[in-house]
């Protein structure tokens, strides 16, 4: 709950604010060790063990931010640099439902594709084959993702007045999506009379080799089984990097002397594109497409803070943002209109300061979240969940020039779902997350 703060934090958060520090130079340095573990769980009748639990987790060890202000009268000058979306890397070691239910999908579709093949053999000989006896599957799924979008921000500050300070800055966005995976080793489950566990593509040349099956059908099979030794390996190593600008207006104002701060932040819309690429050619079977585009705008942001000081001890604080996603075309395309957002998104925090000492706080948190997209825009690739954050802080400060900060926080998500039909029946989908984060910051003043 930062969107008032006066302090050096404010190049981000309340940039206008940033005023009220002393003149000088002012440095900060900052990391953040971010956890995370998701969890989808896929009721899809041909997944091997249906409902089936995929387990991601997520970590970014290195998650920095650096602030610098230069104050010289009613004139603040500042840099500030820090992650702005995104958040490290997420390694599903079992694949993806999505990826999974490929590979599921060959077991009804093949048994469907032979069954007439049986019938048709019956008629003729009085004997069920049983080609379309296949029982089963097996796979090796991996999947590793990871996005990162780095802000580079920049704001000049000035004082009006004792009550009165604006801000204008700007912040350039630079985006990193990157994605790692295979599906391989693909095998099914036939019937023992005809070689048990072997390729797809394997039983159907062996099949195609049965005496009594007709030409055109056998011909069939070995090109459906040429399809399937090239669709069942599937290799993705694709990046999609992108940048943008997003202008910033801050007002600070203190009716109140130092009892009563308030902070109000407009962050444009940043219109943003993705341009991929594809490394050694490994496109997941065209789900990467070499130099395509993909529309990734970030919505346009109000923050609003207040802070309360009844003393130099005590530091009760509220902020409010919300995120004009309404706005934003979540699609990725051009020419695709898909409604993935009902609201906008909603985020409020409250905290609580406490001094110990002149020299030792204690600080405690918290933060929920109000997400506005409906099922559309949820998949096992991305999701979103209403959130709910506890954190607690240590400050400590050193001395006129030095301050440290410890911190901490746990996130609780709501759990989501999302019903839809796969390429054989219905399927279902829920979503849940848990999130940890320990940080540490350096200030500096001269």
């Amino acid at each position: 709950s930062r969107n008032a703060s006066t302090s050096i934090d404010a190049v981000y958060y309340n940039p206008a604010g940033l005023t009220k520090l002393s003149d000088g130079f002012h440095f900060s340095l900052n990391n953040q060790t971010i956890g995370q573990t998701q969890k989808i769980s896929t009721l899809y009748n041909p997944l091997n063990g249906s409902p089936k639990e995929y387990v991601g987790k997520v970590s970014a060890p290195i998650y920095p931010g650096a602030y610098a202000v230069y104050k010289t009268g009613k004139l603040a000058l500042s840099l500030g640099f820090n992650p702005v979306g995104g958040g490290g890397g997420a390694t599903y070691e079992t694949g993806l439902p999505s990826f999974e239910m490929q590979v599921a999908n060959l077991v009804p579709m093949l048994a469907n594709q032979l069954t007439p093949l049986d019938q048709a053999i019956f008629i003729l000989t009085g004997t069920d084959p049983n080609f379309n006896g296949i029982t089963g599957y097996n796979s090796t799924i991996y999947f590793k993702g990871s996005s990162i979008y780095f802000g580079l921000q920049a704001n000049a500050s000035y004082e009006i007045n004792e009550m009165l300070s604006v801000a204008v800055g700007g912040r350039y966005v630079m985006a990193n999506n990157k994605y790692e995976g295979y599906i391989q080793d693909v095998t099914i489950t036939a019937p023992q009379a005809y070689g048990g566990v072997q390729t797809p593509g394997a039983y159907l040349r062996k099949i195609a080799a049965v005496p009594g099956v007709p030409a055109p059908t056998a011909a069939q099979l070995n090109g459906t089984a040429a399809y399937l030794d090239d669709a069942t390996t599937v290799e993705a190593d694709a990046v999609m990097k992108g940048n943008g600008i997003t202008p910033i207006l801050s007002v600070n104002f203190a009716p109140v002397g130092d009892l009563i701060n308030i902070g109000l932040k407009y962050e444009f819309k940043t219109k943003m594109t993705l341009t991929t690429t594809v490394n050694d050619s490994k496109d997941a079977e065209g789900m990467f497409i070499q130099d395509s585009t993909a529309i990734a705008d970030m919505p346009a942001m109000l923050a609003l803070g207040v802070d309360v000081k009844p003393s130099e001890r005590l530091l009760i604080t509220g902020s409010f943002n919300y995120y004009f996603d309404k706005k934003v075309d979540y699609d990725g395309q051009e020419d695709v209109d898909v409604n993935k957002i009902d609201k906008n998104f909603i985020e409020a925090a409250l905290g609580l300061q406490v001094g110990l000492t002149d020299n030792l706080f204690l600080s405690a948190g918290w933060l929920t979240t109000i997400t506005g997209v409906n099922s559309n825009y949820q998949s096992d690739l991305k999701y979103s969940l209403n959130t709910n954050t506890f954190g607690g802080g240590l400050g400590i400060k050193v001395n006129d020039m030095m301050d440290i900060n410890l911190g901490g926080s746990y996130t609780i998500y709501q759990e989501g779902s999302k019903s839809y039909t796969g390429a054989v029946g219905p399927a279902s989908d829920i979503y849940n997350k848990n999130t940890w984060v320990a940080a540490i910051g350096l200030d500096f003043h001269f």
